[in-house]
């Protein structure tokens, strides 16, 4: 994978946006700088048309104008997520991912529905890697009242300053800039590796927090704790142990062999953490989204052997999995969680 520096910081994001009035008081948009809205309009076409991808006929040219406009077009755009207008950088996956692959983001929604009817009340609900909110919007959209309090973290100073755009007006959303790791001190810098994501695979250094020292707070109550941060996630978790010893929550983490190998980090952290915290259940999804099988505690062959069938990349390109983790005390209902009954029937697809 190429690698592309984040150039943009929050203060710049928040600049590029400052003359653009909010149309929901309608008041008339106005863009300093005409490429902003043209880039905009190209973004939102390509979404809009995104089903000409899947016809044999028209795959090959929407794909190219995608791939073209994503060269061609940088900074921020403006469009619709789960309801809500936001402010993305152009090529922004996850509008993308979520009409391309009818089940992605499915394993989320279901763990908190199943975390939400376990507990009885509302929940608290961290994300780390929370890039530009969207997840937020996604919970909020498909599960109406069952979140009391959203945790953002993200280290991306580009994704960062979208968030606060999209967020950072939210009483119940609580945002942090920062990049987690297992140990206070030093990591390498979190370079784009493509237009969606960004992972620790800078040339420099910089400055790295434990999610424990961050969420340190008596009234930060963790019941469901999501880590997409592209090879760091074993790392997130080994700097999250006081967290999972005193709360439990349940985890779902992207379990992503190859990045793992990009960032020097082992594919076996993950689990060995969570086992050694008395996590039991470990329920796997496709990266697409559905379920594919469940393992119990700790096997280092059998996650060494999916750690090769990722590595081979023969299921398809990037191929990783989504795992669910369910401590041994918890009422969740991990057949539930498997069967994904509730997300299937999910509101709003972006």
């Amino acid at each position: 994978m190429s690698s592309e520096r984040s150039r943009t910081g929050p203060v710049a994001a928040d600049a590029a946006f400052a003359n653009i009035e909010d149309t929901r008081t309608g008041r008339q948009e106005e863009a300093a700088d005409p490429l902003a809205t043209i880039a905009s309009a190209v973004y939102n076409v390509l979404l809009k048309t995104q089903a000409l991808e899947k016809h044999r006929v028209s795959h090959a040219a929407w794909k190219g104008l995608w791939n073209a406009s994503r060269r061609h077009f940088r900074g921020p755009v403006r469009t619709v997520i789960h309801g809500h207008e936001v402010v993305v950088n152009f090529g922004y996956a996850y509008p993308y991912l979520a009409r391309r692959f009818p089940l992605y983001n499915q394993p989320l929604l279901e763990l908190v529905h199943q975390s939400f009817r376990a507990k009885g009340s509302p929940i608290g609900f961290v994300d780390v890697g929370a890039a530009v909110g969207d997840t937020v919007l996604l919970v909020d959209a498909n599960c109406p009242g069952m979140i009391a309090r959203y945790h953002c973290i993200d280290g991306d100073p580009e994704f960062f300053g979208y968030m606060k755009k999209n967020l950072g007006s939210r009483a119940d959303v609580k945002l942090y800039f920062a990049l987690l790791s297992s140990a206070q001190g030093e990591e390498r810098e979190l370079v784009r590796i493509h237009s969606g994501t960004a992972s620790a695979q800078g040339a420099q250094r910089t400055g790295a927090v434990t999610l424990d020292a961050l969420l340190s707070g008596p009234d930060c109550e963790i019941d469901v704790l999501k880590i997409d941060v592209d090879g760091f996630d074993g790392r997130v978790l080994a700097g999250s142990r006081a967290i999972l010893e005193r709360q439990k929550p349940s985890v779902i983490f992207e379990w992503h062999p190859i990045l793992c190998q990009q960032t020097g980090n082992s594919a076996y952290e993950h689990f060995e953490v969570l086992a050694d915290m008395g996590y039991a259940t470990f329920a796997w999804f496709t990266k697409l989204g559905a379920f594919s099988h469940f393992t119990r505690s700790f096997d280092r062959k059998v996650i060494g052997d999916m750690a090769e069938l990722c590595l081979r990349n023969r299921h398809g390109e990037d191929w990783h999995y989504d795992v669910a983790a369910v401590h041994a005390s918890s009422k969740v209902d991990t057949l539930g969680l498997a069967e994904l009954a509730f997300a299937r029937g999910r509101r709003s697809r972006c």
